[in-house]
């Protein structure tokens, strides 16, 4: 047989017995005890060591959550708290307002109303004075009037008639004639 021949021989041999670990019994039993002994090692470090990790890095999630939301929970309440006296501060502030307001009007009025009783007073006094004035110069200028009216009535009596009227006739005639 030449060379190429004999390795493909050697490797139909080869093929057909499978996977070579498992082909070889002499060393399965090393094998099954390297596995057990493999095996073991992991569980006992995933046991001992990852999950314990594991589970210690949950529950420290899990405190830090309750905790931040225990926190969150105290800060609503003190916000709703703080609202709360924002409110009523907001309204006692529209209260006194409200109450310095109507005093403000009150004095107001009250001052309105001394003002305008004040300049009420001063127009009366005013206007009695101005009524008395206006009485005072119209009897004057009724004197003033009546006498006119005498020299008038005598001096067109003198025109017509051709002859001076009497006195007393002219004075009587313009007082009948001024009380009607």
């Amino acid at each position: 047989m030449e060379p190429h021949e004999a390795a493909g021989a050697a490797g139909a041999a080869h093929e057909s017995s499978g996977f070579p670990p498992f082909n070889q019994v002499d060393t399965f039993p090393s094998q099954i005890f390297w596995l057990v002994v493999t095996f073991g090692l992991l569980y006992f470090a995933a046991t001992f060591w990852l999950l314990p990790k594991l589970k210690r890095t949950l529950a420290d999630r899990e405190s830090s959550i309750a905790k931040d939301v225990a926190e969150a929970a105290a800060a609503s309440q003190k916000a709703d708290a703080a609202i709360k006296a924002l409110e009523t501060r907001i309204a006692e502030a529209k209260a006194r307002s409200r109450d310095t307001a109507a005093k403000a009007m009150s004095e107001a009025d009250k001052r309105i109303s001394a003002e305008t009783a004040k300049q009420e007073a001063e127009l009366a006094s005013k206007l009695g004075k101005a009524e008395a004035s206006i009485g005072e110069m119209r009897s004057r200028a009724m004197t003033n009037v009546a006498s006119v009216a005498e020299e008038a009535a005598a001096a067109i009596t003198q025109k017509l008639a051709g002859a001076p009227p009497s006195p007393e006739a002219v004075k009587k005639a313009v007082a009948a004639a001024m009380r009607t």
